[in-house]
């Protein structure tokens, strides 16, 4: 089996969704679908707090309630001890924090923290139960802001916490979890040789994921004590981890069964109210199922991080870069955990520089534990920094695609960690634009000022583990179970991967997504992990398959397995017309030999890095500050399209919500740390009125060592779209727009030069 051969037949069709029916009619069944006998209903008892002591719950009053079954609070779950950690996705979170993001334990950290759970005959019960349960704070004063956090005399809100990454260990705690530091050359000689220096400050508000299916869970547990959970995950056995260590229960007495999920984008990785339904469930002797509303979501759900990113970027007159150099702070919340390293990587990765000094920090607030949010960290990155360069191009009186084709970085060229880049098609995505009518068109005049703004973004993808279980049936069928949780097509793109390997039509293919009893271990579904992983686990699988056909061909047909060939649904004996025994009788001799089946892993693949452009054309109206998108391209390498539609509506979707970002999505707090605007009409997702189509255009450069040379898709296209933007906006007006999202408010202020127009340091060697 070749996976790199020319002559594809499944691989790179436009195939419809094979879940389409049942999600366009409803019968799709989501968590909050989803019910038993004997169903209890829970609900959530939330801090009105940013940060205070718990003193005393009681919830006696709420259990005396007619109907209430259960009441709980973090005295009813088991002690963590210090230094556990859980595996999530390539790297490993504290189980206590995990943990206190479901139930707080002593101390709540945020406004809309769980402090206790009921479970009763009805959602309206539950919710009259929780104003009898009693909790006494001793209020303490919240850190709301980067800045406030970073004071020396902050409040803590983990007096136990040391800054990890910094030598010798600090003196006192602090409210900075981490800093992290990549840096070659010397950034000082390189500003001394470069001829212009652009130095800017740029900020990013907190944002939601926007995911449209809320939270919800349903928990049961046995007779004979195993626990199941039907969820809302992006990763069932992230979740049976996470459950282990917050429930204290071995793995073996836990089963995640997912259902469909409408929507994650990172969101839904860590448990939320998963272990709350289980203990509830466990107390109660009754199926439990708790759904969040959409208010609880924007409130104590994990957000993306908001940052505060100084940049300072200095080249020759030629556009060669001489130095880079950027300070990072992201805004971890109530919790240390935010990444800073991948964020660094997406903002500078791109351009070849000698001298860089990138310095990253994890920074608590009292606010809900930020979580992952596509490309997490990325398009904060991108906002400040390929504003930045866009500037510096103007003051060296370059074209912004010129500037960036003589920095490029090529395969080969070193990363900002160090290693060097594998295959990558940068320049070859470049020259698409510069191609490329939103490039070469003029931009038409309007009542209002018009811009045109390029960026680009990186996004390292990950690898990690993923497995499947491949059965023929008697009549020639592939039945495929895969361990990844749907979240974008993948039981489509794997139907097309199995009918590809064994030759088979898509129709003859079933796959499913197993629960964690049924499979093997499949890491998260985020990363731009499961399509190119999985696939290379169906992959394996099915050429297990194709190996035993030979072998019990071999049998029958009097030859050796080696010189069995298989095509055309037949396996001939040495070559194409001669001795021949077809798959259907292979396959009808099976219920009587033995199955035919497969176990396929995937771990470790050869890293595939995204790579994309993307070009805004915006009008701005000077009076009210409102930005209007006329034109939107967005250029992608994507290795390989398994299914055309599906990596375009990855890549616009992911767009979409960058601009999104990019103009109107922000969360509001008060200085109490309550969300002012915890609901879709006040937090301003965009619509289809907002946004104009997305036209998609596709790079193929397949990535060498991976089965049909497939790249991770959706993460990328969410980096490059507020710098995009921005610099469109930048060449409308002649000012920077400094903070996002660029609403109306900052775009007037950029237009008067005050407030989020400000601060600008341009240096001229000459």
């Amino acid at each position: 089996m070749d996976s790199a051969s020319p002559d594809l037949k499944v691989i790179g069709q436009r195939l419809a969704r094979v879940d389409a029916k049942e999600r366009v009619t409803g019968r799709a069944v989501y968590p909050a679908d989803f019910i038993l006998p004997r169903l209890a209903h829970g609900k959530i008892k939330r801090s009105p707090h940013a940060h205070a002591r718990i003193v005393r719950v009681g919830v006696g009053k709420a259990l005396a309630m007619k109907g209430v079954y259960a009441a709980i609070s973090a005295a009813d779950f088991p002690d963590i001890a210090d230094g556990t950690t859980v595996q999530i996705g390539e790297g490993f979170a504290d189980a206590a924090a995990l943990a206190a993001v479901c139930m707080a334990r002593g101390k709540v950290l945020w406004v809309g923290q769980p402090v206790a759970a009921v479970a009763a005959s009805d959602p309206h019960v539950a919710a009259a139960a929780l104003d009898l349960i009693e909790v006494e704070y001793e209020v303490l004063q919240p850190v709301m802001t980067i800045a406030e956090a970073m004071r020396p005399d902050a409040p803590l809100l983990h007096p136990d916490w040391y800054t990890k990454g910094v030598e010798p260990k600090p003196a006192r705690p602090s409210n900075v979890g981490s800093r992290t530091v990549h840096a070659r050359g010397d950034v000082t000689r390189g500003f001394a040789e470069a001829d212009r220096v652009v130095e800017r400050r740029y900020t990013v508000d907190t944002a939601h994921q926007g995911y449209i299916e809320p939270v919800a869970a349903v928990a049961d547990v046995s007779p004979s004590g195993m626990t199941t959970v039907w969820a809302s995950t992006q990763g069932s056995f992230m979740l049976e981890l996470q459950l282990a260590a917050i429930l204290g229960k071995p793995q073996s007495q836990l089963k995640v069964v997912p259902l469909e999920i409408g929507g994650g984008f990172g969101g839904k990785i860590n448990a939320h109210v998963e272990p709350v339904a289980a203990k509830l469930a466990e107390k109660s002797g009754r199926p439990v199922k708790i759904v969040l509303s959409r208010a609880e979501l924007m409130v104590a759900t994990g957000p993306a991080s908001s940052a505060e990113i100084e940049v300072k970027v200095g080249a020759k007159r030629d556009g060669r870069l001489t130095a880079i150099q950027a300070r990072y702070l992201f805004d971890a919340g109530g919790f240390p955990g935010t990444p800073t390293t991948l964020p660094m990587q997406a903002s500078a990765n791109l351009y070849q520089c000698p001298n860089l000094l990138l310095e990253g920090f994890d920074v608590v607030t009292s606010k809900p534990k930020t979580e992952a949010y596509r490309a997490p960290g990325g398009p904060q990155a991108a906002y400040a920094v390929e504003q930045a360069m866009d500037e510096l191009a103007g003051r060296l009186a370059l074209d912004p695609l010129d500037f960036r084709r003589r920095n490029a970085s090529t395969t080969g060229s070193p990363m900002v960690v160090g290693t060097p880049f594998p295959s990558i098609g940068l320049t070859t995505i470049l020259e698409r634009v510069a191609q490329h009518p939103c490039w070469t068109d003029k931009l038409p005049p309007g009542r209002h000022p018009r811009g045109r703004g390029l960026a680009i973004g990186y996004w390292r993808g990950t690898s990690m583990t993923s497995a499947c279980h491949i059965s023929l049936t008697g009549d020639a069928r592939a039945n495929v179970t895969v361990g990844a949780v749907d979240v974008a097509g993948t039981r489509t793109s794997m139907t097309q991967v199995a009918a590809e390997a064994l030759g088979l039509d898509p129709a003859e293919v079933h796959v499913q997504t197993g629960d964690t009893k049924s499979v093997g271990f499949t890491n998260i579904s985020a990363g731009s992990r499961v399509t190119r992983t999985m696939a290379a686990a169906v992959y394996d699988a099915c050429g297990k398959i194709v190996d035993e056909l030979k072998r019990r061909a071999a049998e029958q047909l009097q030859c050796a397995a080696a010189d069995v060939i298989y095509a055309g649904k037949a396996l001939h004996a040495g070559k194409i017309g001669g001795p021949s025994i077809t798959l259907a009788a292979l396959a009808r001799a099976s219920m009587l030999d033995g199955v035919i089946a497969a176990h396929g892993i995937s771990t470790r693949l050869p890293l595939g890095v995204e790579i994309g452009a993307q070009v805004a054309d915006v009008e701005v109206d000077p009076a009210t500050g409102q930005v209007t998108i006329l034109r939107y391209t967005a250029f992608q390498d994507v290795g390989r399209a398994v299914n055309p539609p599906s990596v375009e509506g990855q890549i616009q979707g992911s767009a979409a919500q960058g601009l999104g970002w990019a103009l109107t999505e922000g969360f509001d707090y008060d200085r109490e740390g309550r969300l002012r605007n915890a609901n879709l009409l006040d937090y301003r997702l965009p619509t289809a009125l907002d946004l104009p189509p997305i036209e998609v255009v596709l790079i193929e450069t397949p990535v060498p060592g991976v089965p049909y040379g497939l790249r991770g898709v959706g993460e990328v296209p969410i980096v490059p779209p507020a710098a995009a933007v921005a610099n469109a906006i930048a060449r409308a007006i002649g000012r920077r727009v400094t903070a996002m999202p660029m609403t109306p408010e900052r775009v007037v202020a950029a237009l008067k030069g005050g407030g989020d127009g400000a601060r600008r340091v341009t240096h001229d060697a000459s």
